[in-house]
């Protein structure tokens, strides 16, 4: 009798262990299936807010082309106002920005020393109305020269920790300025709403809708020929409970964009 009792406890306790192991499975089976179905329904929220951006691209640049110049913009500021649309139960927003008003980091590869003295008075200005610890507008714009520069490999580069190397090349994006020497956080915060980066080495500053700093820092600048006109467009997709962002820099005379990202807009 005693055997059987045993055994039969053996048994209750398999068959508990048995139930155990299925209800954790089927668990873990819902959760992972849980897991799957959110993560597929963000891949597609996720493109499709992206097609319908890349639609609003289209059509931003469609308007654009019919703008000649930028005395023609309904706007009188550097920034557009934002622009609320919907499509397809997509909210959106749209945002421009004039790049011309802002300082092209990339007029300074192969500068000489007046380019080099506007950017550095502009360096200045920022530091003294921010009150921010920047380094002197000299100092950084010859450390910007030199980061382009590709025949030059600064050592400060490679004693760094980590070793890196300098760029050797234009900007793609003005956050780059961040790996020149010199610069810090704090300086990047001050100095991110005056400049900008875009091909070609001109800089053209708007001096009727720019801020007040930079008219002033500006004023007495030769005027280029033809210069190139940029536009910045940041669009804002809400679909559900997530929001997608995405980036275009936009060569407003080619009607090409010139870069695309996926997040939102550097300041």
């Amino acid at each position: 009798m005693k055997g059987r009792r045993g055994q039969g406890g053996v048994a209750l306790v398999t068959a508990l262990l048995i139930v155990t192991l299925c209800v954790t499975s089927a668990v873990a089976m819902a959760l992972r299936n849980t897991a799957d179905v959110r993560r597929t329904s963000a891949v597609f929220e996720r493109d499709f807010s992206r097609h319908i951006a890349l639609g609003a691209e289209k059509m931003v640049l469609q308007f654009l082309k019919q703008v000649e110049n930028v005395d023609e913009l309904v706007w009188e500021t550097c920034r557009s106002p934002t622009l609320p649309f919907q499509v397809d139960q997509v909210r959106l927003q749209a945002t421009l920005d004039n790049m011309q008003c802002r300082y092209n980091l990339n007029a300074l590869a192969g500068a000489d020393e007046t380019e080099q003295g506007y950017f550095a008075r502009l360096v200045d200005r920022v530091g003294q109305e921010s009150g921010a610890t920047m380094p002197t507008g000299a100092q950084l714009a010859v450390a910007i020269v030199d980061w382009m520069n590709a025949e030059s490999d600064d050592p400060v580069y490679r004693l760094s920790s980590p070793p890196r190397v300098s760029g050797n090349r234009t900007m793609v994006l003005a956050s780059e300025i961040n790996s020149v020497a010199g610069m810090t956080p704090e300086a990047w915060e001050a100095l991110a709403p005056f400049v900008t980066a875009h091909p070609g080495n001109l800089s053209f500053i708007d001096l009727e809708r720019s801020p007040e700093l930079m008219q002033e820092v500006f004023k007495d600048r030769a005027v280029p020929e033809n210069p190139p006109w940029f536009m910045r467009l940041e669009i804002s997709a809400e679909f559900g409970q997530r929001r997608f962002y995405q980036c275009s820099l936009l060569e407003v005379s080619s009607g090409r964009v010139v870069l695309r990202e996926q997040t939102a807009c550097e300041p």
